[in-house]
């Protein structure tokens, strides 16, 4: 016995050695920013990879490029680290310190690896925007990985600026120690944080966990008026938008209260759970939410950062060297780009939304940079954007596409310290349209005013429409701005293959000026409106058709008929996404092209759960507000993620938006921002989100500041969402 008892002690001191997983590559890197100047090359028996630039004998390449090389790769949970050899080339003269690249996996910076001693493997170099650097010496270099990443899918790069970039990498190997997971799990309950209506709709859902070894499970719903209801959960099918098996509760309780949901627990790793949620008999939770998301507009004026883009006041007009004022206005999204089509889009759903209810719109906007004291909160808030368009109109009529710098600022860089010259790109048709539409519906609705003021602005976006008008009518076929300039973006493209829809927005809206639809475009209407989404793939600054199509709708108009057939189409395309709603256990219509989630899916959900509610004020019909409320609960928190997906102070509100200015702490506190949300169509380089793509179309978010694809903020999206909680809240 006591032979057997020593062996068994011994044999468990020995120290077990790690698992090593040497990686391979099998594809050569790609430069995710095309920048045209860096490339890469995996090393032959795909040992490894080189990053190397290919043009040395040309000026230093002062700027970062990106890359990501795929090597998936599943590991057993515990304490792992990685190795790899590094090679730098004799021709490399780093610009930036002496800092190389920053190393990624998953598009995640990792820690230095430290050793049993304490000791550093090596010393990061850190840039102003606090990312670490590889330095720029040839040695062996090893980093810490978390102890629950099990699933490797890449290694990516963000290079420094150097003249004769050139690095190779090699010997790249993952060592783990491997241990039990006896973590213990919370079950996932998902619900609306901010509470539900006592009369409407209270879906609770149970994602459940994957290696949970019950089918069934007990919840206790218990009120602080000590009532409780005992419950059995049964597992529920298996939801593809979302990649969960998912319980679908409808709560039903009527009397307004706390109400806590108890699951105990039951099986092996999981753990105690409880939520707390609030049945209301108001919207008042709902009315803060709109007062912010109204309010976070201030974050993208460029006058709420003194002495930012200055230079916007002389901006040079691309290829020329003519010079012209178009400061002012918002910030497009994330970055200090202003964009025609963009911002013209944004302006005309509030406004539109506004015509269609310009009670829900009777509300203080605070903060708020006043233009004109007497006026209207709402259209003292739109007018700074209107100006800037109107400043943006050529003398021909025509409207320039968009102001950028030729390159990205760093995501930490505040407007104030955005000081690269601003170039104002060429004309395209779509602005062109965008503008002459937003105008005429801006002199429309400031021409009902009672404020001198408002009648001068009105006769000037009226003004500014007819010249546009003219324009297109002069130039009828497409006028498209293009991807790149001397290989530089100048901020996103916003390129658009199709200028039919901008057009038909731009007639149709002169009826805001007294002018009738003509039977053409009638004609057309009807036949969009007899079409799924409209002929929409999704309602945002590309696809116009929905607004044209409400803009009829909506517009003092003695022709009856054409209004009663454009109505019942609209409505019987709506029956059966309402349909496919009650059936969705998230409460959203659709959020992307097919069943795909797009860029910016918050937005389009936002602006469907807008056009059911310009339905609900031209019918009446009730069940468009109860379908528009019943969405609004993914935004509160029934969404795979648990988060309010907004900016705020509570821990379930996203916390690090994709944003320079909240970034760079330029705004301290940007209550009220729309993140985009789930993105499963196109990352466009960003590593942040990329280990989720291959993960079902809800779960492609992110909150971190990296991520401009899931989690950037936008005026478009931050448009359809104060409109959406205005018209909400505004219960007829």
């Amino acid at each position: 016995m006591k032979t057997l008892l020593a062996c068994l002690f011994l044999c468990a001191s020995v120290a077990v050695e790690p698992l090593q997983y040497s990686l391979e590559f099998f594809a050569d890197p790609v430069p995710g920013w095309s920048k045209n100047r860096l490339a890469g090359q995996v090393l032959p028996g795909n040992s490894g990879f080189r990053i190397y630039d290919l043009r040395p004998q040309d000026a230093p390449f002062d700027d970062a490029e990106t890359f990501k090389v795929d090597t998936p790769l599943t590991l057993p949970y515990g304490e792992k680290r990685i190795a790899l050899d590094l090679a730098v080339g004799d021709s490399i003269k780093p610009l930036w310190g002496n800092r190389l690249m920053q190393f990624q996996v998953n598009g995640r910076e990792l820690d230095v690896a430290i050793s049993a001693e304490g000791v550093a493997s090596f010393e990061k170099e850190f840039g102003d925007d606090g990312k670490g650097f590889v330095p720029a010496v040839s040695g062996h270099y090893e980093f810490a990985l978390e102890k629950d990443l099990t699933d490797v899918q890449f290694l990516s790069f963000m290079t420094a600026g150097a003249g004769g970039y050139d690095m190779t990498v090699k010997n790249v190997v993952i060592s783990v120690q491997p241990e039990e997971d006896l973590r213990p799990q919370p079950y996932l309950l998902r619900y609306n944080r901010l509470g539900y209506l006592n009369d409407q709709s209270q879906p609770v859902l149970l994602e459940w966990q994957a290696d949970l070894t019950t089918d069934t499970l007990p919840l206790t719903v218990r009120q602080a008026s000590h009532e409780e209801t005992q419950l059995d959960l049964k597992r529920g099918a298996l939801n593809s938008d979302s990649g969960m098996e998912l319980t679908v509760l409808d709560l039903k309780l009527l009397q307004p209260d706390y109400t806590t949901l108890i699951i105990p627990e039951t099986v092996k790793r999981t753990k105690h759970t409880s939520a707390l949620l609030r049945i209301r008999d108001s919207l008042s939770e709902y009315e803060k939410a709109r007062d912010q998301a109204l309010g976070a507009f201030h974050w993208f004026d460029m006058r709420t950062y003194p002495g930012a883009h200055a230079q916007d006041h002389s901006a040079r007009v691309f290829g020329t060297s003519e010079r012209k004022d178009v400061y002012g206005g918002w910030y497009d999204a994330g970055d200090y780009g202003r964009y025609s089509v963009n911002g013209a889009w944004s302006v005309y759903l509030m406004l539109l939304s506004y015509v269609a209810d310009p009670t829900a719109f009777d509300v203080a906007i605070s903060p708020l940079q006043r233009t004109e004291p007497a006026r209207k909160d709402v259209l003292d808030l739109l007018v700074p954007e209107l100006n800037f368009l109107a400043a943006m109109q050529r003398d021909d009529g025509a409207v320039y596409h968009k102001v950028n710098p030729r390159d990205w600022p760093a995501l930490t860089v505040a407007p104030a310290d955005d000081t690269d010259e601003k170039f104002i790109m060429p004309i395209s048709t779509t602005a062109t349209a965008d503008v002459a539409a937003v105008m005429n519906l801006a002199a429309f609705v400031f021409g009902q005013s009672e404020l001198v003021a408002d009648k001068k602005l009105a006769a000037h976006y009226r003004s500014v429409a007819q010249k546009a008008s003219a324009f297109l009518d002069a130039n009828p076929q497409r006028i498209m701005i293009e991807d790149r300039y001397d290989g530089h973006e100048y901020g996103g493209p916003y390129t658009d293959a199709n200028d039919d829809d901008e057009r038909l927005l731009a007639r149709v809206s002169h009826s805001w000026q007294g002018k009738r639809v003509s039977p053409d475009d009638q004609e057309q209407l009807l036949a969009l409106a007899a079409q799924p989404r409209f002929g929409d793939e999704t309602p945002d600054w590309m696809n116009v058709r929905f607004l044209a199509l409400f803009s009829a709708l909506m517009q003092p108009s003695d022709d009856s008929e054409f209004f009663e057939q454009l109505l019942a189409r609209v409505e019987s395309q709506f029956e059966p996404l309402l349909q496919e709603q009650v059936q969705n256990p998230y409460g959203i219509l659709y959020a992307g092209p097919g069943n795909a989630f797009s860029w910016g899916s918050n937005g389009i959900i936002a602006t469907l759960g807008t056009q059911l509610l310009w339905l609900h004020r031209l019918t009446g019909n009730e069940l468009y507000w109860q379908a528009a409320y019943r969405s609004s609960h993914w935004f509160f928190g029934l969404n795979p993620h648990g988060v309010i997906f907004a900016t705020g102070n509570s821990r379930f509100h996203i916390q690090r938006p994709h944003f320079r200015p909240l970034v760079s702490q330029a705004a301290p506190q940007p209550f009220g921002l729309l993140a985009g949300g789930p993105n499963s169509v196109e990352l466009k380089g960003d590593t942040a989100a990329a280990p989720l793509f291959n993960k079902a179309p809800m779960q492609v978010y992110i909150d971190h500041q990296d991520s401009w694809a899931t989690n950037e903020v936008a005026i478009n999206w931050q448009s359809a969402w104060a409109s959406y909680l205005s018209l909400l809240t505004q219960r007829q």
